[in-house]
């Protein structure tokens, strides 16, 4: 924290004639607020990460088989459980096709090779390519 009665100080040394301790005064408050400016850059990037992970475990579900990201007002994902109950990562898990004798789909984590078999089919394109908006060409 700077001690504001040190610039009190610096004005007196300078109404004195004492120029060189107040050039001493001057480079210690400089070196001091240096200081406080790299202590205040590193708060905001841990604030900013904070509020990151907040908006994320607000915004994350699951439904008994993987976490959901729920982002725009879309359901993202799916994620793996293991992944993030261990270190708090989203990894996204591959959707694919169980075996080709049935439409039943699995996901596996290409990370910790987890895998889970949902009661619900998913259509794997639609669950791995993020919908795009269509614009229409003029004529």
């Amino acid at each position: 924290m700077i001690e504001y009665y040190r610039f009190y100080e610096v004005e007196t040394l300078l109404s004195q004639g004492k120029l060189e301790e107040a050039v001493a005064e001057l480079r210690s408050l400089q070196k001091l607020y240096l200081e406080l400016s790299q202590d205040n850059s590193k708060l905001k990037v841990q604030l900013h990460d904070l509020e990151e992970v907040l908006s994320i475990s607000q915004n994350i579900i699951f439904d008994g088989d993987a976490y959901w990201l729920i982002s725009g007002g879309e359901k993202q994902g799916p994620f793996c459980p293991k992944c993030y109950h261990a270190n708090g990562d989203l990894i996204r898990m591959n959707i694919q096709k169980k075996d080709e004798f049935t439409p039943k789909t699995q996901w596996i984590c290409p990370h910790c090779n987890f895998t889970a078999e949902p009661d619900v089919d998913l259509e794997p394109a639609k669950m791995t390519a993020p919908r795009a908006k269509v614009i229409p060409f003029m004529q």
